[in-house]
């Protein structure tokens, strides 16, 4: 009697041999792999130099190192190439996901995924390894496979930014002698600082108005003043505040600010104080500064101006609240 071949077992071998054939076949297509893909905290060229894209949101840059006969593109497209010394930069939307790699001789690597979407005036890099030539095509299946998990796996793994709350007093300089202030700033990569500052005086109530020159606008005659001077000023400024280095930060905001100057009169004159409106300025105040963190240590130096007529530099000392806290973006 003829015995029947196992049906399943030729189904399972055809099904293995299917598998393994396809395998070997892409190897032989995409010999290329994406060797790593990382963040550079320390470049700041898409920071400096900014590229927008159709909306106006600057642009992430991601630095392949790899030659320059390679093609790309993603879903989101890609707004810029710049082709350097060893290396291409891709100017590419933020919240991109996926980056299609193309070689004339090496074939496709389709919808590479990086492990996180990319974001505006962030750098990376995307290292590419040329294909190994002494490896058979099943192996280079394999060193494809366990690298793409290990991009996966390191992405997933990385340390995350850590949630920093800064809280420093600060003390600003200025011709009428020093003011005192307060500043708080709450950040990641990214976030957002507000800063007030007084030299806790007031000139209180005055009687009228005189210009710079002491003159009075109905034309009269020149008041006389006993010499004496009373000034008070004050600011409150807030806006973004970007990490651009491991330790080093930029902030920069507007808000508002006043400094006053009043003169007193002479007793001849009836006594009291005329606001000195030619030295007198409010409105509009802006900020613009660096700021340094060492340990738990935290310092702040920038320079204020009232409506860019009264000028102070300012500098800061505090702490950073959550300094060692990881939370998860």
């Amino acid at each position: 009697m003829q015995k029947r071949p196992n049906t399943s077992h030729l189904s399972a071998t055809a099904l293995l041999l299917a598998l393994l054939w396809g395998c070997g076949l892409r190897a032989v297509a995409q010999e290329f792999r994406v060797g790593s893909f990382r963040e550079l905290p320390n470049d700041v060229s898409a920071f400096i130099t900014p590229v927008r894209d159709l909306n106006g949101d600057a642009c992430a840059l991601v630095k392949v190192a790899a030659q320059a006969d390679f093609a790309f593109s993603s879903p989101l497209g890609i707004v810029k190439r710049r082709d350097e010394v060893g290396e291409v930069w891709l100017y590419l939307p933020r919240r991109s996901r996926l980056l299609t790699i193309k070689h004339p001789e090496w074939g496709v690597l389709r919808d590479y995924r990086f492990p996180r979407p990319l974001e505006s005036h962030v750098t990376y890099e995307l290292v590419i390894e040329p294909p190994r030539r002494d490896s058979a095509a099943l192996r280079d299946t394999v060193v494809i496979t366990k690298t793409v998990i290990d991009t996966v796996a390191v992405g997933r793994s990385r340390p995350k930014l850590p949630l920093s709350a800064d809280v420093m007093l600060t003390a600003a300089f200025h011709s009428h002698g020093p003011s005192w202030g307060i500043m708080f700033a709450l950040m990641r990569r990214h976030g957002a600082y507000i800063h007030a500052e007084t030299d806790f005086r007031r000139i209180g109530d005055t009687r009228m108005d005189c210009a710079e020159d002491g003159s009075t606008a109905d034309g009269g005659p020149m008041p006389y003043y006993t010499g004496q001077t009373r000034h008070a000023s004050y600011a409150v400024t807030a806006g973004p505040i970007h990490r651009i280095g491991s330790r080093l930060s930029l902030f920069y905001g507007v808000g508002y600010g006043r400094a006053a100057t009043a003169w007193q009169l002479a007793a001849s004159e009836g006594g009291g104080y005329a606001l000195n409106t030619g030295l007198t300025h409010k409105g509009i105040a802006a900020e613009a500064g660096i700021a340094l963190r060492l340990g738990r240590i935290s310092v702040a130096a920038s320079a204020i101006t009232i409506e860019g007529r009264q000028w102070q530099g300012s500098m800061g000392i505090g702490i950073n609240l959550f300094k060692g806290k990881k939370v998860k973006r």
